[in-house]
């Protein structure tokens, strides 16, 4: 049986258990039920109550589970134990502690973070005529791949990813197609309209794919190169989810919001600034169209094949071990 993820966002929800099997009731009535084998992951949106053995059945199978808010903010997370490969995590620590060694896989990550942006405005100028934005964007990240391969430190580095991040989501409204749909700007924590919603909802689901990757291949999730540690921050994880952001998040986003699979109806927006409300049927409706965009994947050079980009986060974390064992050298995940 193939491993799966399962989302559960029914607010009020208890989760329990019977024999080898998972049962999700509202108040009495049975509203979702899978099986615990093949499970990899599972995510709870909300507050829902996992009973002690249905706690214990996933603990004892290694589910990695993910604590959500209603609004998708990341609260924490159950897994069932540390990684037993102490040479991996003695090498990660080892070498992302040579400052030459961080600043260069920092710049292979933003690299490729820069390149799948500026592939996802040539994407959308083949198929619309381009606006004056989008070329503006795509100069000035051409501009910011230059000024990043010159950094010699991580605050140009990071300096040149500003840049390139401020120009992108400059052009950002202008790849909106569908009636009542704006973006002025990347806010968060909260996000105050539905775009910037669904983005920073789409990337705490990125996070969560890419952890578990983590913790499958056994790196120290809390120690990256790009982002400095910080407590209770997964640094590592903030590092490979920066070269996924435009394929994964930002795509389904465009496409959820251009083919109309989501509409101006399907957020409360409120007055005076205050945070926009995503309606329980539109994160379910959400996060299935997440699932499947991860599912679908994309090419994956390093094999000449398609695969998953749950497949494609796991293949990437693997590569960064081999590179911090001195197996092989890292290269970023980039679109074709």
């Amino acid at each position: 049986m193939t491993t799966r993820t399962v989302y559960l966002v029914h607010d009020g929800a208890t989760l329990r258990r019977e024999g080898e099997r998972l049962r999700v009731f509202v108040r009495r009535d049975l509203v979702k039920e899978f099986p615990a084998r093949g499970l990899r992951q599972l995510v709870l949106m909300g507050n829902i109550t996992l009973t002690p053995s249905a706690l214990d059945l996933l603990v004892r199978r290694g589910v990695d589970v993910v604590l959500l808010s209603h609004r998708g903010r990341y609260r924490g997370r159950i897994v069932s134990g540390p990684s037993s490969n102490v040479a991996l995590r003695m090498a990660q620590y080892r070498e992302l502690s040579d400052p030459g060694r961080t600043l260069e896989l920092a710049r292979r990550f933003v690299h490729a973070k820069i390149s799948n942006q500026r592939v996802l405005l040539l994407r959308h100028a083949r198929r619309h005529p381009p606006t004056r934005g989008l070329l503006v964007a795509r100069v000035a990240m051409k501009a910011s791949l230059l000024r990043l391969d010159r950094a010699s430190t991580l605050d140009e580095l990071r300096g040149a990813e500003g840049a390139a991040a401020a120009s992108y989501f400059r052009s950002f409204d202008d790849l909106l197609r569908a009636p009542g749909f704006r973006f002025d700007g990347r806010n968060r924590r909260p996000p105050k309209d539905p775009v910037n919603a669904l983005l920073s909802l789409g990337y705490t689901l990125l996070l969560n794919v890419v952890e578990a990757a983590v913790q499958v291949v056994g790196l120290d999730p809390y120690l990256g190169a790009l982002h400095a540690p910080l407590s209770g921050r997964p640094s590592l994880v903030c590092d490979l989810v920066e070269e996924l952001r435009a394929p994964v998040v930002d795509g389904l986003v465009l496409a959820a919001i251009n083919k109309q699979a989501l509409t101006p109806k399907d957020f409360e927006e409120q007055p005076d600034g205050a945070p926009v409300v995503l309606p329980q049927e539109t994160l379910r409706w959400f996060v299935t169209l997440f699932e499947r965009r991860v599912a679908r994947g994309a090419h994956y050079a390093p094999f000449g094949k398609r695969l998953s980009y749950r497949d494609i986060a796991e293949q990437q974390a693997r590569k960064l071990a081999r590179d911090l064992l001195g197996e092989g050298e890292y290269a970023g995940f980039g679109l074709r």
